[in-house]
């Protein structure tokens, strides 16, 4: 973590302020440390401030997901590559392209990075300074992949009690996120919170006629919840590669049985069969996976103090909002 970013914390679980202890830097970058104050301590470890301190949280498979698969989505590693253009495309229309319209001292926040995809778009155009938050080990892989810029920090929290001050952020995005958690709408107003007065929010959740709201997909979920004791990832593993390479063959040279195996073996097709695989053990391994309506998702952002709610381009359930100027500032 860059020293510049210190400024931006307060305790997640009081609203008080914390006070940065440094025990080892390189520079302006700190490398251990922690965050504290008379109730809680958080520490800073590998250069990661860690407000989340268990090890067996719901987010576990996609610390497992991006350690294995850490820049397939980077449009930076796909030049030339059958997905080209598919991130900085789907980023663009989920938050309408507003980007352009902040200023270089304008601040973003990342709820949900994962391994970085979209801090991996703004930073290919964009000299903002980032920050990126997820809650799970992934934030290890998205901090080897920008730790030399001094413009991003990636911090493990979680989006539901977002450890950061209130009015802080010019922008804000989750895509493909706030569905993961237990409660999507709490992350909307945590959003709210941390963002300045006319800062704008591109949000991207689960629609409940996609394709990850099968019931097959359901009872997946919660065999390979079962198994996961005795066998780890292992069976979405090779259910993941299974129905990619074997399934969706059978599928595209015998269409008449194609409805059938599709029923019992969902998968996503892409153009790339890497991405393919990744996204099908995406979608059969989250312990939350809620899916929603247009209505809903829209009367969450109106609810949480977002005004200018628009529906974007990129589903039923991507909007792009602004926040209701304060009274006060």
């Amino acid at each position: 973590m860059h020293i510049s970013f210190s400024s931006y914390f307060q305790d997640p679980q009081n609203g008080l302020p914390l006070k940065l202890t440094i025990v080892r830097n390189k520079g302006d970058h700190i490398m251990e440390g922690a965050f504290s104050n008379e109730f809680n301590s958080y520490p800073i470890i590998d250069g990661i401030p860690r407000f989340v301190i268990s090890k067996n949280n719901y987010s576990n498979s996609f610390g497992f997901q991006w350690g294995k698969w850490p820049t397939i989505q980077f449009e930076s590693e796909n030049k030339g590559k059958p997905m080209e253009g598919h991130t900085l495309k789907m980023f663009n229309i989920i938050t309408d392209s507003k980007m352009c319209e902040l200023s270089e001292d304008d601040i973003i926040l990342d709820i949900g990075c994962g391994s970085g995809r979209f801090i991996d778009v703004i930073k290919n155009s964009f000299n903002n300074k980032i920050v990126g938050i997820d809650y799970s080990s992934a934030v290890q892989v998205a901090y080897n992949s920008f730790k030399h810029n001094p413009n991003i920090c990636i911090v493990q929290a979680d989006a539901l009690m977002l450890p950061f001050k209130s009015n802080i952020f010019n922008a804000a995005y989750s895509i493909g996120v706030l569905h993961h958690t237990p409660n999507p709408y709490k992350g909307i107003q945590e959003a709210n919170r941390c963002l300045k007065s006319n800062g704008w929010f591109g949000l991207s959740v689960y629609s409940k006629d996609s394709y990850y709201a099968r019931p097959i997909l359901i009872k997946y979920r919660k065999i390979f919840k079962i198994l996961m004791p005795f066998l780890s990832y292992l069976p979405p593993l090779l259910y993941s590669y299974f129905t990619i390479y074997i399934i969706r063959i059978i599928s595209l040279k015998v269409r008449m049985f194609r409805p059938f195996i599709l029923k019992y073996f969902p998968y996503v097709a892409l153009a790339d069969l890497k991405w393919s695989i990744l996204d099908t053990f995406d979608s059969v391994t989250p312990i939350h996976a809620s899916t929603h309506a247009t209505e809903e998702v829209n009367n969450w952002l109106d609810k949480a103090g977002f005004f200018k709610i628009k529906q974007s381009d990129w589903g039923k359930t991507s909007f792009i909002a602004t926040k209701v100027v304060q009274k006060n500032e």
